[in-house]
């Protein structure tokens, strides 16, 4: 009984969806250069559009437009006068070690407003209890922003429970100040007279909206009041509300297992596998996961036997590559760069984890975190078939050259 509502339910939403996505493409409404660029999930760019609306001198041309109400909505103050704003600056990851840099940092007058962002990065050991510790030297009142998708705080590796009480932190989401700022913004009057930027903040509001899943419009109108209209349709909604991460899971840990199978066809067997729980808590958690599974790379030297892989891995794309298993591996390192570096490919010496890495699939862009349209099309048969023909190939490509250098003396 329950499965026929949810099919009626579902029977009654896809030609809403479909007519909205037909008419949406029709008028260029699906074209927007944060997703085409992949600059939505991107912590850093994302910062860096921010640090430039923020900034006085900003190529917006509107002076303290969207950094005086950035700091009334968002950071919630509005201690300053137009004057001091105006002078304010706006510093992307400004360095206070070596090996620390915070994404966003206000300067008003002798006042600092550290702002940490976290899309999908996982957070650092240590890392806003240092923050704070800089802030704070050179401002006393200093607190940290911790900017997140949903306002989380945290973890304790980023400040530690003996910590918590000493650091000064407020959490703040894009769902929430971020995305109320952005509205407040493109409302005002003065952006009728400035329409590309409008246009440009409408386009990244949009974006917001998709990772935040604060989605509106006409097509969520349409469906609420589908599901609304019974009993029978709220209880169906719900079912398919529980359903959707574990079909999610299951589609991801269906790609790691053809993975593997077609590893196996080469007799590669020797393998850890850690994406089946990863997936699972991929799409259940707040918490940062990278399912992948790692296999031992057979190597002519005798004496790095063991200490390099290959590892397939989701962080929102599908990608691969090879690494040492121990950070900054020396000989391991030489040893990847000589013998197990494909033409052309574009290290990563600099990456913590790998020499080198690459998108699994080169024309396929689907992002498993995003769900954009090429992730939903993988679960056509036909467009999944062609997506795992474009992943076996650059496994071939991998597994020849590692039988390759088998013969080849290091």
């Amino acid at each position: 009984m329950q499965e026929n509502r949810i099919i009626h339910l579902l029977d009654e939403i896809k030609p809403i969806v479909a007519r909205y996505h037909d008419e949406a493409f029709k008028q260029g409404k699906e074209f927007n250069i944060f997703l085409v660029q992949g600059i939505a999930s991107d912590e850093v760019k994302v910062c860096r559009f921010i640090r430039e609306l923020l900034d006085p001198k900003g190529s917006h041309g509107q002076g303290i437009f969207f950094l005086h109400r950035f700091m009334k909505t968002v950071l919630k103050t509005d201690e300053f006068t137009d004057e001091e704003y105006r002078h304010a600056s706006v510093i992307q990851e400004e360095t206070i070690n070596q090996a620390r840099r915070i994404d966003l940092v206000i300067h008003i007058k002798s006042r600092l407003f550290p702002i940490e962002v976290k899309i999908y990065a996982d957070d650092q050991a240590n890392q806003c209890r240092d923050y704070y510790l800089y802030a704070s030297r050179i401002d006393p009142q200093a607190k940290i922003f911790y900017l997140t998708l949903d306002g989380h705080e945290p973890s304790d590796i980023s400040i530690s429970k003996s910590d918590t009480a000493q650091v000064k932190l407020d959490c703040i989401s894009f769902a929430d100040e971020i995305l109320v700022w952005l509205g407040e913004c493109i409302n005002a009057p003065e952006m009728d007279k400035i329409q590309p930027v409008k246009e440009i903040l409408g386009q990244f509001e949009n974006v917001i909206r998709k990772l935040t899943g604060m989605q509106k419009g006409n097509m969520m109108n349409d469906i609420t009041d589908v599901i609304e209209s019974s009993s029978e349709n709220i209880m169906a909604a719900i079912q398919i509300t529980h359903a959707l991460p574990d079909i999610k899971a299951r589609f991801m840990q269906k790609i790691f297992d053809l993975i593997k199978s077609h590893m196996a066809e080469f007799g590669i067997t020797e393998s850890k596998d850690y994406y089946v729980k990863e997936c699972e808590d991929y799409y259940k958690t707040s918490r940062i996961t990278l399912p992948h599974i790692n296999y031992n790379i057979p190597v002519s030297d005798k004496a790095l036997e063991g200490k390099i892989v290959l590892s397939f891995e989701i962080h929102q794309r599908l990608y691969f590559g090879i690494r040492p298993i121990e950070a900054k591996a020396e000989e391991a390192a030489k040893y990847i760069r000589e013998h197990l570096t494909p033409p052309s490919i574009l290290t990563h010496e600099n990456d913590a984890n790998y020499y080198w890495w690459a998108y699994l699939h080169k024309c396929n862009n689907a992002n498993f975190k995003q769900e954009n349209i090429d992730y939903l099309n993988l679960f056509d048969n036909v467009n999944f078939e062609e997506y795992m023909k474009g992943i076996y190939s650059s496994i071939d490509m991998i597994v020849n050259l590692i039988r390759s250098q088998k013969h080849n003396k290091s």
